[in-house]
């Protein structure tokens, strides 16, 4: 089956809105990456962000350990995107990648990579509407 044809078919499962299933799998992936990150003091969690286009390196100083704002942050962003081009889920804060490679306990797989395991069941959810 070609990707033309692969595509077709996400589409027609979508009932057309691929807009929205590419909104919903972008929150499930930031949702997911935010939960798993390990935290200290929240300041892991609070540089996660959203980018189009191209790796959006801004970092703060704020702090959000829950993870509550990071997700409200992330889905306004995420809420005003279409599908279409690239969108980056990021961290740039420079031990963010020792974070992903075991450095922490809390995250001793990962979080991207644990992350990534769950993209087609997060695919699959979205396309048939689940939550």
């Amino acid at each position: 089956m070609s990707f033309t044809a692969d595509i077709s078919k996400f589409v027609a499962k979508a009932n057309g809105n691929v807009d929205q299933v590419v909104r919903k799998v972008t929150l499930d992936l930031a949702r997911s990456v935010v939960l798993k990150s390990p935290v200290d003091t929240g300041r892991f969690r609070a540089n996660w962000v959203f980018g189009v286009g191209a790796i959006d390196a801004q970092t703060t100083d704020a702090v959000d350990k829950g993870g509550q704002g990071t997700l409200s942050r992330l889905a306004a962003s995420i809420g005003a995107s279409k599908a279409g081009g690239q969108t980056y889920i990021s961290n740039s804060l420079p031990y963010a990648e020792r974070l992903e490679y075991g450095w922490s306990q809390q995250a001793a797989s990962g979080m991207v990579r644990v992350t990534l395991a769950e993209f087609d069941a997060f695919v699959r959810r979205a396309v048939q509407g689940q939550t």
